[in-house]
Formats: C-alpha cells, sequence, structure tokens
C-alpha cells in the first residue's frame, strides 16, 4: 500500500548536508513534503517561489546569516506569513531574543531531541494551517484586530488598545526607554508532556492555558506582549505608565500559580495531563515601542532586562516564582519570600541574587503556598543512567546514577560525577517496572544533598509509569 504524503512542505535551511539528514530523516518519518536549501539566498528564492508552509532556518551559514535570511523573508508580502523556527547550536538568550526580533516563532537549540522537533513542528504547521484557514474567510479586519495574532493572538485590554489607537502616533515605528517590569511565564517540560498528543489536542492545551492565563494577566492590567509556544512575555508599567508595575507583577504571577489548580482541572476533562509553570520577574530600563517596519511592526519590548527575565526563569521549577533584586527593591516590605539564592546567568558578569515569592500585601493580598513536600525513603535503592543537558554539546554522555529517596516531585540522586546547581538532567530508570521500555524523566538539579554527588532534585517530566513505581518503592 502506498504512503499518504502529508501535504504540509517544509523547507530546510542549512549548509552542513548531515544536519539536512538528520532533520529531514525525522520529519520524513511522518511523511511531510520536505525541500532543502544550503544558503540563505537560495532560501528566500525557493519560499518566494513556491507554496511553503513552515522553515527550520539555520543561522550560522555561508553569505547572509539566518537572521538576515529571516528578516527578508518577513519583509517579502509573499513570504511573511510563513512560520520560521530557528534550529541553531546558538544558545545564548540574547541569540535567542534576536531571533524573535527577526519574526521567528520558534528556537530550537542543538543538540535537539527528534521528539521535542516533532512536537513543535506539528503545533506551528497546525497554527500555520489555522491562520490560513482564517485568513481566507476574513476579508477586511478592524484596525484594534491588528493588535491580535490570530488563534494565539497577543491578547490586550482593551484601555491598552484604546491608548495606542487614539494617539496620532499610536502606530508609529520607534520607541522610548522606559523602567518597566517584565514578567515570563513557561510550562515546565512542555515539550515532553506534549510528545505523545496529536497536534490538534496541543493546540487546545495552549488555549486552555494561555486563556485562563490571559484573564489573570488582563486582571492586574499586565500587556502580553508574546506568547511563545507554551512561553508568555508580559510587560506592566507601558504602553500604560503604572507607579505599582513591579507589585502588579509579582501580584499577577502569584495568581497564575493559584489559577493552575483551575487549569489542571480543565484538562483533566480533557484527559490532558497535569501540568506546572515557572514564573521569572525582573524590574529595569527596557526600549518599549512598536518595532519593525511601516508594513510590518508590532508592539514590544528590548533590552539587557528582558534578557535576564528570561534567564530568571530558566532556573525555576513548577510552581516557583522567581524575583530578581531589583524588583525586590520595589515591592520591598509588601512581599513575602520563601528563601534567597544567587546564580551566574550566562551573559552576566557577576552572580545576582533571586528571591523566591510566595505572597504579596496590600493592595493585592494574594498568597500563593507552594506544597510542602517530604523526601521518603525507598525500599531499595534504583539504579539509573543520566546525561546532563548542556545545550553547548553535541554528544550526550550517560553516566550512572541512583535515586535513593522520593516525593511526588523530588528526589535524592547520587550521580557518578559532579554536576551545578540549575543542571539539568534526562533521568532513565534501570528498572524492570517500568514494563518494556525505560522510564524518562527530566529534572533540574536544586540544592546539595550533603553527600558527595548526592543532589535535590525537581522533575519536570515524570511519566504515569514511573509515578507508579515511586508509589510502589515509597516505604
Amino acid at each position: 500500500m502506498e504512503e499518504k504524503i502529508n501535504l504540509s512542505k517544509i523547507l530546510i535551511v542549512d549548509d552542513v548536508p548531515k544536519n539536512i539528514q538528520v532533520l529531514g530523516s525525522i520529519l520524513l518519518k511522518e511523511h511531510y513534503n520536505i525541500s532543502f536549501a544550503s544558503n540563505g539566498e537560495d532560501a528566500i528564492r525557493l519560499a518566494g517561489e513556491n507554496e511553503v508552509d513552515l522553515i527550520l532556518l539555520d543561522v550560522m551559514m555561508p553569505g547572509i546569516d539566518g537572521f538576515e535570511t529571516c528578516r527578508r523573508l518577513k519583509a517579502s508580502e509573499k513570504t511573511s506569513e510563513i512560520p520560521v523556527i530557528f534550529m541553531t547550536a546558538l544558545s545564548e538568550t540574547t541569540d535567542k531574543v534576536k531571533g524573535f526580533e527577526c519574526g521567528a516563532v520558534d528556537y530550537v537549540t542543538k543538540p535537539y531531541e527528534a521528539e521535542e522537533v516533532l512536537a513543535r513542528v506539528k503545533t506551528h504547521l497546525t497554527i500555520r494551517h489555522l491562520r490560513k484557514d482564517l485568513e481566507e474567510r476574513i476579508n477586511e479586519l478592524e484596525v484594534r484586530n491588528h493588535f491580535i495574532r490570530r488563534t494565539f493572538g497577543r491578547y490586550l485590554s482593551d484601555d491598552v488598545v484604546a491608548n495606542l489607537l487614539e494617539s496620532p502616533d499610536g502606530l508609529q515605528v520607534g520607541g522610548e526607554n522606559l523602567n518597566v517590569t517584565i514578567l515570563m511565564a513557561d510550562i515546565r517540560g512542555f515539550s515532553s508532556v506534549t510528545e505523545k498528543l496529536s497536534p490538534e489536542k496541543v493546540v487546545t492545551m495552549l488555549n486552555i492555558y494561555l486563556s485562563i492565563m490571559t484573564d489573570v494577566i488582563i486582571k492586574y492590567e499586565g500587556t502580553i506582549d508574546e506568547f511563545i509556544g507554551d512561553g508568555i512575555l508580559v510587560i506592566f508599567g507601558a504602553p500604560i505608565w503604572q507607579e505599582d508595575h513591579a507589585a502588579r507583577a509579582v501580584a499577577c504571577a502569584l495568581e497564575m500559580q493559584l489559577s493552575m489548580d483551575k487549569l489542571n482541572a480543565e484538562f483533566a476533562e480533557h484527559e490532558f495531563p497535569a501540568v506546572q509553570i515557572g514564573i521569572g520577574i525582573n524590574t529595569g530600563e527596557v526600549v518599549v515601542g512598536n518595532i519593525g517596519s511601516q508594513k510590518r511592526a508590532k508592539y514590544g519590548v528590548v533590552g539587557r532586562n528582558v534578557n535576564i527575565a528570561s534567564r530568571i526563569e530558566s532556573y525555576t521549577v513548577g510552581g516557583q516564582i522567581l524575583i530578581s533584586e531589583n524588583t525586590y527593591d520595589s515591592v520591598k516590605g509588601d512581599v513575602e519570600i520563601i528563601k534567597e539564592v544567587r546564580v551566574n546567568p550566562k551573559g552576566v558578569t557577576a552572580p545576582i541574587k533571586l528571591f523566591d515569592v510566595k505572597g504579596i500585601s496590600n493592595p493585592f493580598n494574594v498568597h500563593y503556598e507552594q506544597k510542602e513536600e517530604n523526601l521518603h525513603d525507598i525500599s531499595k535503592t534504583m539504579p539509573c543512567s543520566y546525561v546532563v543537558l548542556d545545550e553547548k554539546s553535541a554528544d550526550h554522555i550517560a553516566l550512572a546514577g541512583k535515586l535513593h529517596k522520593i516525593s511526588d516531585f523530588k528526589a535524592v540522586i547520587e550521580l557518578e560525577e559532579e554536576t551545578g546547581i540549575f543542571s539539568n538532567l534526562k533521568i532513565s530508570l534501570d528498572e524492570k517496572n517500568c514494563v518494556e521500555e525505560p522510564c524518562v524523566l527530566y529534572a533540574k538539579v536544586l540544592e546539595d544533598f550533603g553527600k558527595k554527588n548526592s543532589y535535590i532534585i525537581h522533575f519536570t517530566h515524570i511519566p504515569e509509569k514511573a509515578k507508579v513505581l515511586f508509589n510502589k518503592l515509597r516505604k
């Protein structure tokens, strides 16, 4: 029987044949219609001459690089609506922000997992087809609708939209330096959680999640600058100035965490897995305004303090809110802190302080208590193998480890080699009770446990069969 070719057309752009071969083999298993280009000029030409649904674009190429290629694609009327996903080894936050500023919809760093690539490709193709269906049915949009991204639109409050549209300069390209507060939220382990779901179900999950979170953000008068897959970037203090923008951001983050019970209850009705979110907040001076050209622009925010907010969010685990020292100084006396930690973010010259938040007082009075998790001894030490997920390394070297204590989301693990706090681990359980295949879990290292190479970890993804096994092994 002849296999049916997927009607979705994907253009892979990379100057390294081996990279094209790897990506192509992943996508061909799903029977996508694939074409290739080895440089930016050929990619622009092929995209302009052919119907393309998605572009997977490398950054480092001869001639024009991926960033410039993406800019030119977005500047052309023929190709401006084609979604672009960067597939690159560049892992710095500044590179990611630059990619989104160029118009990309997603950014995947090498080395990547096949399951993650397919999940992201399926999600953005689904969004692409939904957008095309909407565009075929809509002949003319009102001015206000230009501020809403179709399907996963950038939802703004009516006051914000009115302020931008009523001002004579509201749509002019340009920006200004403002002191604002940036909130970034992300579902922990989203790619792993959704890897076995259909694209339609992933879109439904995202719609439920974004709908609930958008209501909370609008309540605290935040401006949603961007939906980046399952991530949300929010501005407090612009375009409408708020004296208490830092406090609003903290209160909003607390209520977002409180809304997770409602979210997961709705997920359960759809038989979706429960999820957790991590939230990072930073206050500082940024450039805010309409970014782009007269033909294509978006209201957005750029600058070093946006990058720091992204870094802070990357340190969080599920159910956690971390704020910078700048934000803490703005709300000191009103905010309740669980603990203070020091981190060394990439691109920042000196260590910075972060504060783990659990509440804020008047006038918002929002409090969120993370569930206490007691680590339980297990009936026998659980052997495992693990890899440290270093974005700069193409090799994932498996090492031996042992699990000694467990709870619902935490564990104590003994590693073969020393690793850093906040390292990300991929763990495979060497346990016969895991049915036919190993249980694969993802976790973040939180702190030393007090013994050599032993750490407390927080799981960002636990498959159901691992949860069953953990319950059996608890004393």
